[in-house]
């Protein structure tokens, strides 16, 4: 699937990803931004044709991959009619691991790390090391809650800059506002 995916970045078009087995009916719209012998980096868009934030997957996962469908030409149209845009990925490391735990931090995106394909943390990235992730995390009210330390090793998943990290750092900035306004 790796060199499908580097065609997906020549062409500069979306494609459908298959990931879910269990599922096969599901797939994510995206565009293709890095391709390493295992990640890849997608800006996802919406079934609405939305802006839905980047993502880094396990290229293994993968057992399909379309394109030039008609859904995806619809979805290209809503995407252009909407004035979707992402800004630019300016992260150049090889590991793409590393390459977007950067990114976000650089830009305070939200985040939501998944851990051996099952467990989620969320929160905003306080320090990256070699080996090691710490996120301040937040509950999914926006609350602060703690920190988590995490292997780099055991991390399958990492989205940044979608809708529920989004609405999750809004709800953070409100409560954030909040503590400012009592204290003074």
């Amino acid at each position: 699937m790796k060199n499908e995916l580097l065609k997906a970045i020549k062409t500069d078009s979306l494609i459908e990803i298959y990931k879910d087995i269990e599922d096969m009916d599901t797939f994510i719209v995206a565009k293709v931004l890095k391709v390493t012998d295992n990640h890849a980096i997608i800006v996802k868009v919406s079934a609405t044709g939305m802006y839905d934030g980047f993502h880094l997957i396990e290229i293994e996962d993968i057992y399909q991959i379309n394109t030039g469908s008609k859904y995806i030409r619809n979805i290209e149209k809503l995407y252009v009619a909407k004035n979707q845009k992402h800004i630019e990925f300016d992260e150049e490391n090889e590991n793409l691991m590393l390459s977007i735990l950067k990114f976000a931090k650089k830009n305070n995106f939200a985040v939501s790390v998944e851990l051996f394909k099952d467990g989620d943390v969320q929160g905003f990235i306080k320090d990256i090391s070699e080996d090691t992730l710490i996120i301040s995390t937040l509950t999914n009210d926006g609350e602060p809650d703690g920190e988590a330390i995490v292997k780099l090793e055991d991390i399958t998943c990492i989205s940044c800059d979608h809708e529920d990290a989004v609405c999750l750092k809004i709800l953070y900035s409100y409560i954030e506002n909040e503590n400012i306004s009592r204290k003074q």
